[in-house]
């Protein structure tokens, strides 16, 4: 009977081993990248880049996600939002190129109203580079900000590097079409002329695109 007994008390002993805290630590959820009502724009290996609605100061807005699914931290990049009176904000062309994501970001501002300045701006833009490991800016190119001159932006013309180079095409008025880029070298202009914004693109370090008919490349750093 003591020996039942025994035998008894170690499998209790076991049992409780099994449901505490250490042992049920072992088994929890696997980081994930995972977002109710969420829409995936980008997916790379080990990177989701997403977009998901929110509530910013009871305001309803689109928040640009990316995240990386080895840690399932979810940063928020940028975000696009209306008061439907003075502000707005948004972002588009979405890239995404190992750890780094790009997109164009833009706002307008008009909160001055008839006290805003003769050469006051009301719109801002910028394109921008973002790591995901680092958790920060890689780079920002600011386009269009309250007071100065304004580059300008051609849509869908974005192209995202491997190492966060950015190259994007301005509509320079007057003058020729720019194709810019941005890099650890600073910002400077590529080329100008009929460059198509669909023939702009980046492979690793790499950026192409096509003028007069011929592909050209340059390596970004």
């Amino acid at each position: 009977m003591r020996s039942l007994t025994l035998s008894l008390t170690v499998l209790l002993s076991l049992s409780l081993a099994a449901a505490s805290p250490a042992s049920a630590a072992k088994h929890k959820a696997k980081p994930s990248c995972a977002k109710k009502g969420s829409k995936t724009l980008r997916r790379g290996s080990g990177v989701r880049v997403f977009t998901a609605a929110a509530k910013s100061d009871g305001q309803k807005v689109v928040r640009l996600y990316g995240c990386l699914s080895a840690n399932g931290r979810k940063q928020v990049l940028s975000e696009r939002s209306d008061d439907g009176f003075v502000t707005s904000s948004g972002f588009d062309d979405v890239r995404l190129a190992g750890r780094y994501v790009g997109w164009h970001s833009f706002a307008t501002d008009v909160s001055c109203k008839a006290d805003c300045p003769p050469d006051y701006n009301a719109k801002r833009e910028s394109v921008i580079a973002y790591d995901l490991r680092r958790r920060r800016m890689a780079r920002r190119s600011v386009l269009s900000s309250a007071t100065g001159p304004s580059l300008g932006y051609t849509g869908a013309s974005l192209a995202l590097t491997q190492r966060g180079g950015l190259a994007w095409l301005s509509p320079a008025t007057p003058g020729p079409q720019q194709l810019i880029v941005a890099d650890r070298g600073g910002r400077r202009v590529l080329d100008s002329g009929a460059i198509a914004a669909s023939s702009v693109r980046a492979e690793i370090s790499i950026v192409s695109w096509v003028r007069d008919g011929v592909e050209r490349f340059s390596r970004l750093h």
